[in-house]
């Protein structure tokens, strides 16, 4: 995994609701992070590097952050301090999600 980032991440601990591609069932993962560009969510379930996922995020000044989002990167097996995981990027966000999600960060 590179340590290259586009974006400043700050540690959150927020509730992401997530379902695959095909749509069926919903998972709910805790963040570590989140930036502008995407988020760390900690799981002993994971997808695969690359596979493309709908999120959803409750946030706290109303509303509902909703996008696509790609596995950029998946840790399984991590090191003492590290939590399993996947870095997950967001994808396409329309103007106005990315205006809320702005706010929350900002507010956090």
């Amino acid at each position: 995994m590179s340590e290259q980032r586009r974006h400043l991440r700050r540690a959150l601990r927020v509730e992401f609701r997530c379902r695959d591609e095909s749509g069926a069932g919903e998972l709910v993962f805790a963040s570590a992070d989140v930036s502008e560009g995407g988020t760390f969510l900690v799981s002993d379930v994971l997808f695969e590097r690359g596979e493309m996922l709908q999120l959803e995020l409750d946030l706290p000044q109303g509303g509902t952050l909703r996008c696509a989002a790609r596995v950029a990167w998946v840790r399984r097996f991590p090191e003492r301090g590290q939590e399993a995981g996947m870095g997950v990027e967001f994808l396409a966000l329309q103007e106005a999600d990315q205006r809320a999600l702005d706010s929350f960060l900002k507010g956090a």
